[in-house]
C-alpha cells in the first residue's frame, strides 16, 4: 500500500514540470516576438575587421635547367669560353626570381637579393620576372677541372621570407655536369732539315692533352689556323693521336734550295689550339743547294775541224745542264766550255790563265737554249757555246806532233751558290792539218841584157806559214817565158831552166838550183806558227838572158806548192 503511494507522487511532479516548461516555451515566444516587432521599426549597422595570413611559396621549374649549347664530353666548353644556363620559372606569389647555379646541393636565400650558395656560385642570373627565362653564365678557366657538377636552385628575393626551390640538374648532355675542354700543352718543335730536294722534311713535337684528347700537328705555309686547317695551306698535318704528333712533307725533286718559313701549332680533337710558347712558333726548314750536272756534251758535232787559213774558225759546243734546284730562277749562273788538246787535260786548261791558241781555249761563255727550260719545276735545259779556234791551233792527224792525241771539250755549269759540276766530251775530234801560206805574188828579174843575170841572186819570194803546221815548198814553171805568153808562137822564148833559186842570199847564179816544170820540193822549214805573229821564210832567185834573146817583155808562170814540213822542223 505505501510503495503504490509512492509511485503516485511522481506522477504527479511530472505533470507539474511539464506545465512549467510550457510556461517558459511560452513566455519566450512572447519576449522573442516582441524583439522583432520592435526591430522591424528600428535599423542599426556596424563594421567588422577581417585578417589573413598568406604564406610565401618557393619558385618552382616549368622549364630547364639546362646548358645552352650543351656542354658535355662530345661538345666540351673550350677554357676562355662561357657556359651559359637558362631556366624558366614560376612564383605562386608571381614574385620576380633568381636563377643560381651551385657546385653543391646547398643554397641560402637572401632577403631582398641574390640568393647565395654553400660552396662554389658558378653563375647567378639578374631579378627575373616569374614565368620568364632566366639565364647566367660563367667562364672555363684553366683551374676548372674537366668535369664540373652543378646544382640549379630558383629563389625569390623578397624582403621577408624568401624561398628557393628544391635542386635540379637538368637531364641528358645538357645536364649536369658541364665539361671543360683544356688547352694542349706544346713544346720542342723540331724538323731535320736541311734536305736535299727529294728528300722528306719531318716535323716532331712533344705536345699531350690534360683532358687526354687526341692531339693533332698542323705545320703551315703561314701564320695562322682556323679550325683545324691552315689558313695559308699547309705543308703537312697529322692525324689524331694520344700525344707527340708529327708529320712529314715530301720535297718534290726539283726544289729551289733555300729556307722555307713553317709554322707549327697543336689542337685537340675539338680544335682547341695549345696556348703554349711554341704555338704558331716558325720552324723553318731549308732545302740544300746541289751542285748542278752537265750530260750531253759535243764538240763541233762529232766532226772532225777544219781550220781557216789566216782567221778563225767558230766551232760550237753543247752540253744539257740539270739542276735540281730548278733550271729557271737564276740558279744556273753561269756555263762554260772549255776546249783542249786531249794531252792538255782539262786541268791543264780550267782557267782563264791557261789560255793558248795553240792548244787551250778555256772559258768559253755558254748561253741557254731557248724552250729547253719550262719553268721551276723542270730540272734540265740545252746550252750551246762558240769557240773560235786559231788558224795555227795544234793539229792531231797523222805526220803532225800530235797524232795520238784529239781535241776536247769540257762543259761547266756553276750555280747561284758557286756549286759547280763539269762533264768531258766522251769522244773527241781531230783538228785536221792545214797547209797553207802567203806568198810575194810576182816575181821581177829587172831589166836585163842578152847575156846579163841576177848574180848573186837578188830577187826574193817571201812565204809566210798561213795554216798549223810548218812548211816546205815545191818549186816548178812553165816550160818558156815568152813575150806572148802562154802561146809563146813569137819570139825567142826563155827556157824553165834559165831561172835559178837558193835559200840563202847572195848566192852565186852558177851555184843556184834551175827550176825545172817539174815540180821539185823545197826545204824550206818554215816553223809552224804558234800566235798570230806571221812566220816568213825567203827564197832567191835570179834569171840569166840567152845570147840571142830578142828584146821584149817576157813572161811566165812559176807554181809554188805548199808542202808539210818534217815535224822536226815546225
Amino acid at each position: 500500500m505505501h510503495s503504490h503511494k509512492g509511485e503516485r507522487k511522481s506522477s504527479i511532479g511530472d505533470k507539474t514540470t511539464i506545465i512549467s516548461l510550457l510556461r517558459a516555451s511560452l513566455l519566450l515566444a512572447i519576449v522573442i516576438t516582441s524583439f522583432l516587432v520592435i526591430r522591424k521599426f528600428q535599423v542599426n549597422a556596424e563594421s567588422i575587421t577581417t585578417s589573413v595570413t598568406v604564406g610565401n611559396s618557393a619558385p618552382t621549374f616549368t622549364a630547364g635547367p639546362a646548358e645552352n649549347p650543351a656542354s658535355s664530353t662530345t661538345s666540351p666548353t673550350n677554357v676562355g669560353s662561357d657556359v651559359t644556363f637558362q631556366a624558366t620559372a614560376t612564383d605562386a606569389n608571381g614574385n620576380n626570381y633568381y636563377l643560381i647555379i651551385c657546385s653543391t646541393n646547398s643554397v641560402t636565400p637572401v632577403n631582398g637579393g641574390a640568393p647565395t650558395c654553400g660552396a662554389t656560385t658558378y653563375c647567378t642570373s639578374t631579378s627575373t620576372a616569374s614565368g620568364a627565362q632566366a639565364s647566367c653564365s660563367r667562364t672555363a678557366v684553366a683551374g676548372d677541372p674537366a668535369s664540373n657538377t652543378w646544382y640549379a636552385f630558383v629563389c625569390d628575393g623578397i624582403a621577408s621570407g624568401s624561398a628557393c626551390s628544391t635542386a635540379s640538374q637538368g637531364s641528358g648532355d645538357s645536364g649536369s655536369p658541364f665539361i671543360v675542354n683544356h688547352a694542349p700543352t706544346f713544346s720542342s718543335p723540331s724538323n731535320n732539315s736541311p734536305v736535299n730536294p727529294g728528300g722528306t722534311v719531318t716535323w716532331t713535337s712533344t705536345a699531350s692533352d690534360p683532358d687526354s684528347n687526341t692531339v693533332m700537328l698542323l705545320v703551315c705555309k703561314s701564320a695562322g689556323i682556323t679550325g683545324n686547317t691552315c689558313s695559308g695551306g699547309a705543308w703537312c698535318t697529322s692525324s689524331l693521336v694520344s700525344s707527340n704528333p708529327s708529320c712529314s712533307y715530301n720535297v718534290p725533286s726539283v726544289n729551289p734550295d733555300g729556307s722555307n718559313n713553317a709554322y707549327v701549332y697543336i689542337i685537340d680533337q675539338f680544335n682547341f689550339p695549345s696556348t703554349s710558347g711554341s704555338q704558331g712558333s716558325n720552324v723553318s726548314f731549308t732545302i740544300n743547294n746541289v751542285a748542278p750536272t752537265v750530260s750531253a756534251v759535243t764538240i763541233n758535232g762529232g766532226n772532225d775541224i777544219d781550220l781557216v787559213e789566216s782567221s778563225t774558225k767558230a766551232v760550237t759546243l753543247t752540253a744539257t745542264v740539270s739542276d735540281n734546284n730548278s733550271c729557271s730562277g737564276g740558279e744556273i749562273s753561269t756555263v762554260y766550255g772549255y776546249v783542249y788538246r786531249s794531252g792538255i787535260t782539262y786541268t791543264g786548261c780550267d782557267t782563264a790563265g791557261e789560255a793558248n791558241g795553240n792548244y787551250c781555249y778555256p772559258e768559253i761563255s755558254c748561253s741557254l737554249v731557248g724552250g729547253t727550260c719550262s719553268g721551276s719545276t723542270d730540272a734540265s735545259a740545252d746550252y750551246t757555246c762558240t769557240v773560235n779556234l786559231q788558224y795555227y791551233a795544234d793539229p792531231t792527224d797523222v805526220n803532225t806532233l800530235y797524232p795520238t792525241e784529239n781535241w776536247l771539250d769540257t762543259i761547266k755549269a756553276i750555280d747561284n751558290n758557286s756549286a759547280s759540276g763539269y762533264t768531258t766530251v766522251g769522244a773527241g775530234v781531230e783538228v785536221n792539218s792545214l797547209t797553207a801560206f802567203d806568198i810575194t805574188s810576182s816575181l821581177a828579174f829587172g831589166n836585163l841584157g842578152a847575156g846579163q843575170s841576177n848574180d848573186p841572186l837578188d830577187k826574193t819570194l817571201t812565204t809566210t806559214a798561213t795554216g798549223n803546221v810548218g812548211l816546205d815548198q815545191e818549186h816548178s814553171g812553165s816550160a818558156n817565158m815568152c813575150v806572148d805568153y802562154p802561146a809563146c808562137s813569137g819570139g825567142t822564148p826563155i827556157g824553165v831552166a834559165y831561172q835559178k833559186y837558193s835559200l840563202a842570199s847572195s848566192t852565186a847564179y852558177a851555184s843556184a838550183t834551175a827550176l825545172s816544170t817539174t815540180p821539185a820540193e823545197v826545204e824550206l822549214n818554215v816553223p809552224k806558227p804558234i800566235s798570230a805573229t806571221p812566220v816568213t821564210k825567203n827564197t832567191w832567185w835570179g834569171i840569166l838572158i840567152p845570147t840571142g834573146t830578142q828584146p821584149g817583155t817576157y813572161s811566165g808562170v812559176n807554181t809554188i806548192t805548199a808542202v808539210k814540213g818534217e815535224t822536226a822542223n815546225w
